[in-house]
């Protein structure tokens, strides 16, 4: 019996064995697609459409990316962080989920038919997306890809808005790319001749003309307005070269770094609008538009951008200060780093930061060799160190030749006759205690 029992279960085996092999092969459960990540390494070119709007591309250089669209005869630069921004969405965006295949016929149910974008990537990828309507909770946006075409996606809404820029926003609108710190030597002039060149030396930008300003070094303060606004702060707009009528040439700079590389800017009025300027560079393959305030940063004349501080003085080495007013003399010293009234020892207030003031004052005319029959010495102000030796000596003197606010301030190194602002003078006028 046991035998025969055994020949039974060898012949079923058999049997179902033969069934399944004649069989038809059994569906395997398709995995769940996942929304495609692009390699940004491999991208060379991005084709964007925006709903309503004319296609462009940018394209990969060797050095940078451009904005390729209709109507510019030459690609202007685009600005690689941004297109850098764009490629990192698409390389790291993903999916808030699959929901499921459609077909063609419902595409417009999903505002698939007329898409938002359309953004197609090209070179060692080849990829499109299609981005349509927002969904009805306002969850995310419906999209659908070319690896699964008919595979319907929700994106997150903020991942579509990285998406959604149009053209003009990749233009690069730096009027000169580089770093201040790598340039070498920058010049400023009209109608094609410079009126002044700073170069740089031991770390420090410097006259080197005009010949009178050799060697005198620059303002930090409006160099820094200068360079923000020619290497860092963008232009209102960027259009096609000829498309603006320019009137006259009103400013030309020259700007050259370290490695050798030269920029040209030129800038010119708008025969139809006072209110801005077109800008020629070397740097872009277009115009820029840029404000009169903006212009106003870039036009700076030679007495503008030299270093005009009258003198420095090492305020921490100052004890006592004597001044001379008229017939009266007064004297403060400094005691547990306060100033006080020598006599009385009564606090001064202010005047550690009047003396701040003091190396800050600048000069707002050239200096006189000599003062007119009209000006009149009216302070003195003698500072000395903790051993009676002198710190700084200062004389100032009203003058009703002078612009209002202004007066004349004098060394004792026979420098000249500085114009500078009164307030100095004023403020310390109240700051020391005379008699009445």
């Amino acid at each position: 019996m046991l035998k025969r029992f055994l020949i039974f279960l060898a012949l079923v085996s058999i049997v179902c064995g033969a069934f399944y092999l004649s069989s038809p092969e059994k569906k395997v459960e398709r995995a769940e697609p996942v929304w495609p990540a692009v390699d940004y390494r491999q991208v060379d070119r991005v084709d964007v459409c925006l709903l309503d709007q004319d296609c462009f591309s940018l394209v990969r250089r060797t050095d940078g990316w451009d904005v390729v669209q209709h109507g510019w005869a030459s690609a202007p630069e685009a600005e690689v962080k941004k297109v850098e921004f764009l490629l990192n969405a698409l390389s790291q965006g993903k999916a808030l989920r699959y929901i499921g295949q459609i077909s063609e016929k419902s595409f417009s149910g999903y505002g698939l038919d007329k898409p938002r974008i359309r953004i197609t990537t090209g070179g060692g990828q080849e990829l499109t997306m299609l981005l349509g309507a927002e969904s009805p909770s306002g969850e995310g946006v419906f999209a659908l890809n070319s690896l699964e075409k008919k595979d319907l996606f929700l994106l997150d809404k903020v991942l579509v808005k990285q998406c959604e820029f149009p053209a003009e926003y990749y233009y690069n609108l730096f009027l000169v790319p580089g770093r201040s710190d790598k340039i070498s030597s920058i010049s400023l002039g009209r109608g094609g001749a410079f009126i002044w060149t700073l170069t740089r030396a031991e770390n420090e930008l410097s006259f080197s003309f005009p010949a009178p300003l050799s060697g005198k070094p620059a303002s930090s303060g409006e160099l820094d307005i200068l360079l923000h606004s020619l290497l860092e702060a963008p232009a209102k707009a960027l259009v096609p070269a000829g498309t603006c009528e320019t009137g006259k040439a009103v400013l030309n700079i020259e700007v050259t770094f370290s490695d050798k590389k030269t920029a040209k800017v030129e800038i010119f009025e708008l025969a139809d609008d006072k209110d801005f300027y077109l800008v020629n560079s070397t740097e872009q393959k277009g115009n820029f538009i840029i404000t009169k305030e903006h212009f106003k940063q870039l036009n700076k004349k030679a007495f503008q951008m030299r270093r005009r501080n009258v003198l420095s003085v090492e305020t921490g080495k100052a004890y006592s200060m004597r001044v001379l007013q008229g017939n009266q003399t007064f004297i403060g010293t400094k005691s547990d780093k306060s100033w006080v009234n020598f006599e009385d020892k009564k606090p001064l207030l202010g005047i550690d930061m009047s003396l701040w003031r003091l190396n800050e004052l600048k000069f707002e005319a050239e200096p006189e060799e000599s003062l007119s029959d009209t000006a009149e010495k009216v302070m003195e102000l003698e500072l000395m160190d903790s051993e009676g030796g002198k710190v700084a000596y200062v004389a100032f003197f009203s003058d009703p030749e002078l612009p209002a606010g202004q007066c004349w301030l004098s060394l004792e190194d026979g420098s000249g006759y500085y114009p500078v602002s009164n307030k100095l003078l004023e403020d310390l006028q109240g700051q020391i205690p005379l008699r009445k």
